[in-house]
């Protein structure tokens, strides 16, 4: 075997290519469970998932165990029909990994069903593929990259074929998505519908890489020119980008454009002017909530944030998504390009709302939200001790106006002015939306929804 393995697409592997990640994903599979593989932009997810289908030996030496993408940018009309359909379509385009008998019967039922509009014929096709799948005691994992994207898009009813295909097979049927932000995280955790039960559990994820993986990566990336580079020179890029696929990529890109290699003491301060470094910095940013941006802010102001004042998990994963890492005395910045960035380029993100338990004061990261009327501080008390569902306006009202007050009396618009006041206090001034206090629409009545740690702006 040749010493990296070659999906499609161009890309190259490294033996032992994200091992950390792919012990996460045997683990999970080895239950039977689905997993949601969540990573920033520019972190290597997609290629992640390319990379085991190309070669499911990374992840299972079972041969009953099939993976297959399903590419959720062919349902070009949302429809059920066109759904199954195209996991017929997936299943018949590998089907020589599947046994002999199996993989006729893939053959017959697409051929015989590519064309057909009719929903219970398709169904029951991808029925029976999965029946002679379970006879055979087999496994089909289907890949499914950018899935939070295609829920933004997709009906219900697409959801919930997609849950009932794994409600009906479930030792025969799992799913491998991609996302960006863990189930519930997302802005709107209910547009997973019944999936996000099955989705919210088991969770890869996908950060920087090794020193081992980078140093590969950058070997691979400058000999794609006839160029070499030494141990000394990638570790010096690695320190730069954190190892972060994205910036690892565009340094690189930098590093073989130059006409004479420069000295390595001038390569950081090029390297942070470079549009495609910004760019792919602003990328990430974007994409991560406003405790996660504040925390990051603090950490490369070299202050540890206090425990009191962020979610339990935060600090967890932002090492896991590759952001930080653990030091001598606690955490610090991953990455020397991130961490002038957020000193230097970025409005600092504000933190997670939370409330003193002893005193009920509201705070934002470390400081106190001021200047909240009663009306105001009453709501944001009652979302902080209420965060991520729904509420419709009503409940709103009933919650938050005094006892006493005829609430019939109380219009929409004497609501509105009150969740106008609490954004004023709490939104960052760069979301051109808000991202704590987030208005519910497409619903009966209509009304809010509250995200203490505050939702990406992507």
């Amino acid at each position: 075997m040749s010493d990296y393995l070659e999906p499609s697409g161009g890309g190259r592997f490294p033996p032992g290519f994200r091992q950390e990640v792919l012990g996460c994903l045997r683990q999970w599979l080895a239950m039977r469970a689905s997993v949601s593989l969540v990573g920033l932009p520019g972190a290597g997810k997609s290629n992640l998932l390319q990379y085991i289908y190309q070669n499911p030996e990374s992840l299972t030496g079972q041969q009953t165990v099939v993976l297959v993408t399903l590419d959720l940018n062919h349902l070009v009309d949302g429809q059920p029909t066109t759904l199954y359909r195209l996991v017929l379509r997936a299943c018949y385009h590998v089907r020589s990994r599947f046994p002999q008998d199996v993989a006729d019967l893939v053959a017959q039922l697409y051929e015989s069903h590519k064309a057909t509009t009719d929903l219970f014929l398709a169904q029951t096709a991808v029925y029976d593929l999965l029946a002679a799948v379970a006879q055979q005691r087999g496994l089909v994992v289907l890949i499914l990259d950018q899935f939070d994207r295609f829920c933004r898009r997709a009906e219900p009813e697409l959801t919930l074929c997609l849950r009932a295909l794994r409600d009906g097979f479930k030792d025969t049927t799992l799913y491998i998505v991609g996302m960006r932000q863990a189930p519930l995280r997302m802005a709107e955790p209910e547009l997973l519908g019944e999936l996000l039960q099955l989705l919210d559990t088991h969770v890869c994820w996908v950060g920087a890489m090794s020193w081992a993986d980078s140093f590969a990566f950058v070997k691979q990336e400058v000999g794609r020119v006839a160029q070499a580079v030494t141990e000394a020179e990638a570790a010096h890029l690695f320190s730069f980008t954190g190892g972060y696929p994205s910036l690892l990529k565009a340094a690189c890109a930098w590093l073989v454009r130059q006409p004479e290699r420069p000295s390595v003491e001038t390569w950081f301060d090029a390297l942070r002017l470079q549009p495609t470094i910004k760019n792919r910095l602003g990328e990430i940013w974007r994409a991560l909530t406003q405790e996660e941006q504040w925390l990051l802010a603090e950490l490369s102001g070299g202050a540890q944030p206090d425990p009191a004042s962020i979610s339990p998990e935060a600090m967890t994963q932002m090492v896991q998504r590759g952001l930080c890492q653990h030091a001598d005395h606690g955490c610090q910045v991953r990455g020397d390009l991130l961490a002038d960035y957020v000193q230097t380029a970025v409005q600092h993100g504000l933190g997670r709302i939370w409330r003193d338990s002893k005193s009920g004061v509201l705070y934002q990261g470390t400081q106190r939200v001021v200047g909240l009327r009663p009306l105001e501080e009453a709501l944001l008390t009652f979302l902080v001790q209420n965060p991520y569902k729904p509420h419709t306006k009503t409940a709103l009202i009933q919650a938050v106006w005094p006892e006493g007050t005829h609430i019939v009396g109380v219009t929409d618009d004497s609501l509105y002015q009150v969740v106008r006041g609490v954004r004023q206090k709490i939104e960052p001034k760069t979301a051109e939306s808000p991202v704590y206090l987030v208005t519910k629409r497409g619903v009966d009545e209509g009304g809010y929804q509250f995200f203490p740690e505050g939702s990406s702006e992507s």
